[in-house]
């Protein structure tokens, strides 16, 4: 009888954290934690970076802001508007970024 509840109870956490997380194609730039979903120049979004504030992802089609969770992954992208492949996380409005490239005909401010 243990075994049983223990197998649903862990069955039931893996299906609440699926229900969490999901993959999403996203397109939208890199802010930071200071300015949120305004657009600033790679060189204001760099130091925000380094004084202290965190890289955020703005997704362009609703003006949301995601924390990310691996931010190294966009250390290269600061001020720049991209394309992104993430594991979303909308219990805790993060991302986990998986792949990241420069959105095609749209330049960075």
């Amino acid at each position: 009888m243990k075994r049983i509840a223990f197998v649903l109870a862990l069955g039931s956490m893996t299906a609440l954290a699926g229900a969490q997380t999901a993959k999403a194609h996203l397109t939208g730039w890199i802010g930071d934690s200071k300015c949120g979903a305004a657009m600033h120049t790679k060189a204001c979004v760099t130091k925000c970076v380094q004084s202290g504030q965190k890289p955020v992802f703005v997704d362009s089609k609703n003006n949301k802001v995601w924390a990310i969770d691996n931010t190294d992954a966009v250390s290269n992208y600061y001020g720049d508007k991209v394309k992104v492949v993430a594991t979303v996380d909308s219990a805790n409005k993060s991302i986990h970024i998986d792949k990241v490239k420069k959105a095609r005909g749209m330049s960075s401010m």
